[in-house]
């Protein structure tokens, strides 16, 4: 297998995963990126929180060994947020050599407008940045990449209803299980405090999974 064949996998890994705006104060939340069960990364939430307003700063680091080739992934973001609503993202990826840099801006007019590498894309009105660290990306349409694709995507939520799982240190949480179809497929959990506590999908033929340590 190719370097090229495997070239965004480990760009997957930041499907993120972050406190909701039901979150009161400021914190650190951490999570551990699993390949088959194995760790292979880790995700950094800081979150700044003043009354409604939040800022937000992401770090993602992975390193994958796959048939004598490895292959790292770096991904920093800052977000800014009133409420449930985006005001400004800034994001810079480098996956295993290539960087890509994304900014995305709330319109005024509605929507979002988006850059990518440079390149301006258009997004609809109900568009969501896919920012799976608040639980209002659930349920709309269509999602705006943050990593390096200049296309948004195409999806549907299912609720799956309460669910029991455990996450790091064999701590057992309530959430609430959300299936995401279309042109992402992930299974997702919040807790009753509107906290992702894990996201699973599968990449390359690999179950991944990205669990909270806390």
């Amino acid at each position: 297998m190719s370097a090229v064949r495997f070239r965004g996998f480990a760009a997957a890994l930041t499907l993120l995963a972050l406190p909701g705006f039901a979150l009161a104060e400021s914190k650190t939340v951490t999570y551990t990126i699993l390949k088959e069960g194995d760790p292979i990364g880790k995700e950094t939430y800081m979150i700044d929180r003043d009354g409604d307003h939040a800022n937000v700063s992401l770090t993602v680091d992975s390193a994958v060994h796959i048939l004598f080739l490895d292959f790292k992934y770096h991904h920093t973001r800052t977000e800014s947020w009133n409420g449930s609503a985006l005001e400004k993202l800034s994001a810079d990826t480098d996956d295993d050599g290539t960087k890509h840099h994304v900014e995305i801006t709330a319109d005024p007019a509605g929507g979002f407008k988006t850059v990518t590498d440079g390149k301006a894309v258009t997004t609809a009105p109900d568009a969501f940045p896919l920012a799976q660290w608040n639980k209002a990306m659930v349920n709309h349409p269509v999602l705006i990449p943050v990593e390096s694709d200049d296309t948004p995507y195409k999806v549907a939520f299912k609720d799956s209803g309460a669910a029991s799982i455990a996450i790091g240190g064999g701590q057992t949480v309530e959430t609430e299980h959300y299936v995401l179809s279309g042109d992402v497929e992930r299974d997702l959990w919040y807790d009753q405090d509107g906290v992702l506590a894990k996201v699973t999908f599968r990449r390359r033929g690999f179950n991944i999974a990205i669990v909270r340590d806390n």
